[in-house]
Formats: C-alpha cells, sequence, structure tokens
C-alpha cells in the first residue's frame, strides 16, 4: 500500500506535493486505498496539472488538518444543481441512443462485427461516463472533466471492444 500511495502521490506537481505532499501521504496511509480513492486521487492530479494554484508556493500554508484534504478528496455531488442533474441525463440518455444507433447503422452497413458490438455493450456505461462530467466530476476544472468523462468513455469502449474480440475467437 504505502508504494501505491508514493505512486500516486507523484501523479501531482512538484510544487504541490512540496506543499500538501506530508498531509496527502497520511491521510493515504490511514485508510484503506479503495478503487474509488484511487480514482479520486488520481482525478486530483489530473486537475492539480491542468489547474495549477494561484497562490505562492512559499506561502505557509493555512493548516486546517485532515478534514480539508479528505473534503478536496471527495468526489461526491455535493454542489450539483437541478440543472446539472439535467444535463448529466441528457447525456446519459443522448449519448446511449447515439452510441446504440451507430452501432446499429455499423451492423447494418458492415454487417456483423466485434466493434458495432462492442458499442451497443459499452453505450450505457460510456454514457454514463460521460454524464459523470455534469455532477461526480463537477469540482475538477473544466479540461480534467472533459479528459476524464472522454478517456473514460473511449476505454470502456475499448475494453468492451476487446472483449468482445476475445469471445469471437472463442
Amino acid at each position: 500500500m504505502a508504494t501505491l500511495s508514493s505512486v500516486l502521490l507523484c501523479l501531482y506537481p512538484r510544487a504541490w506535493r512540496r506543499r500538501y505532499g506530508s498531509e496527502m501521504q497520511a491521510l493515504l496511509a490511514k485508510g484503506n486505498l479503495s478503487l474509488r480513492t484511487v480514482a479520486d486521487v488520481v482525478a486530483g492530479a489530473i486537475d492539480a496539472r491542468f489547474n495549477p494554484q494561484s497562490t505562492a508556493i512559499n506561502q505557509p500554508p493555512v493548516s486546517k488538518g485532515e478534514r480539508t484534504m479528505t473534503n478536496a478528496f471527495r468526489c461526491s455531488p455535493a454542489a450539483v444543481s437541478r440543472s446539472d442533474q439535467w444535463r448529466s441525463a441528457s447525456w446519459l440518455v443522448g449519448g446511449s441512443i447515439v452510441m446504440t444507433v451507430i452501432a446499429i447503422g455499423l451492423q447494418v452497413r458492415l454487417g456483423r462485427n466485434s466493434f458495432s458490438e462492442a458499442l451497443l455493450y459499452g453505450a450505457i456505461p460510456a454514457a454514463l461516463m460521460l454524464s459523470s462530467e455534469c455532477t461526480y466530476l463537477k469540482p475538477y476544472s473544466q479540461r480534467a472533466r472533459i479528459v476524464m468523462s472522454v478517456g473514460g468513455a473511449a476505454v470502456i469502449i475499448l475494453m468492451m471492444w476487446g472483449a468482445v474480440a476475445v469471445a469471437n475467437l472463442i
């Protein structure tokens, strides 16, 4: 676990690690590293790289304790408005429909193939990943949200494509 914590901490910019590294290391060492915690820490690292703080690094940090760090890395929809929820639902429904229509179109045009099947199987999970940009990923910068949601959707489709390709070989 200590090695994983060190690797996760290395994802952050050097200036960030100088300022918050020891506090983050203590926080990661204290709790068990779940998949959600790892995802939150990686998302925070992407955000820290795209959105560096404008405050001077030499300025001593205001110590508010572990609670501040816990709140900073909790990726929960605390500040999500009703309009954000509707946008998220629109991404989920619209994305699922668009990917399904594209997959069906590919099957009609090219015949049954592994990519169109992967798109069919992954339409809802990938659309769910896209919809998280409006809710769970809201605390992060817009660029970080786009990278995480589009990248996550692409990973889901690629995983489905690999699974279908392996299934077709068996």
